[in-house]
């Protein structure tokens, strides 16, 4: 999100204010109409970043699918029915009215509207692992590569192609700009108590927030089963106790 607030070049009031202009968008996975309310700003109205990890799950599919076949486009946000990211070309046109004025910010979805793909996120927690995963995109020009969205294969930094010589998935999409990106996953936090920091392609990062959830979710089971079952012991000990004492205190009585 930006630090200052994008102003009207007409009015120069602040184009994020309401009222919002729903875009027109269609759901690739499902099917489903799914207009997105925008702000003048580029920026979406409405946008629920923190994802429960089988949601990111589907969102990092859908990522790989992208990323592999060259169409990365624009996230405008989630689906509600099926939580696949809702996307457009990049080079569609839209045009999204001052509020105050109605003095359209137009132009391509690339250039117009901020790309969702990397904001949503998710947290791991338990047996051993606290982990945020989160989509990111890699820029060429960094140095830094995630590695083929598809199979996983290394990208080499300022490598001339654009398609991985193993399963010819594209690997980098040239950007208006002339730069060219990736996408790839960031996982941060700690893993058994130690500091852990990667980015990996999206394929990898698939299978480990699909184990690491897995993880988290059979401790969380099994920290709830301790529970009841100390709850069980201590009912079960009173229910042992009560007539013992109740025995001890019936002899002393009678001496």
């Amino acid at each position: 999100m930006p630090l200052a607030r994008a102003r009207c070049q007409a009015c120069s009031e602040p184009l994020g204010d309401p009222p919002h202009v729903p875009l027109p968008c269609r759901c690739g996975a499902c099917g489903s109409d799914a207009p997105v309310a925008f702000a003048a700003d580029g920026q979406p109205a409405a946008f629920e970043t923190m994802f429960a990890p089988m949601k990111l799950l589907r969102w990092f599919g859908a990522a790989r699918h992208a990323m592999a076949t060259g169409r990365p486009g624009v996230a405008l946000g989630a689906c509600a029915k099926c939580h696949a990211p809702l996307v457009i070309s990049s080079r569609e046109r839209v045009r999204l009215p001052c509020p105050r004025c109605q003095t359209p910010v137009e132009g391509e979805a690339g250039a117009v509207l901020v790309d969702q793909w990397p904001e949503p996120w998710c947290r791991v927690e338990g047996g051993g692992l606290s982990l945020e995963y989160r989509l990111a995109v890699v820029d060429d020009a960094t140095g830094v590569t995630a590695g083929c969205a598809a199979c996983g294969l290394a990208t080499p930094a300022n490598e001339p192609g654009t398609n991985c010589r193993r399963c010819n998935a594209v690997t980098w999409v040239v950007r208006d700009t002339g730069r060219r990106m990736q996408l790839g996953v960031r996982v941060d936090g700690t893993r058994a108590g130690q500091p852990f920091k990667a980015l990996v392609p999206v394929c990898q990062g698939e299978q480990m927030l699909q184990r690491d959830a897995s993880v988290g979710a059979s401790a969380e089971s099994g920290s709830s089963l301790m529970g009841i079952t100390g709850v069980g012991c201590a009912i079960g000990t009173a229910v042992v106790l009560v007539p013992i004492v109740i025995g001890i205190a019936y002899a002393i009585a009678k001496c």
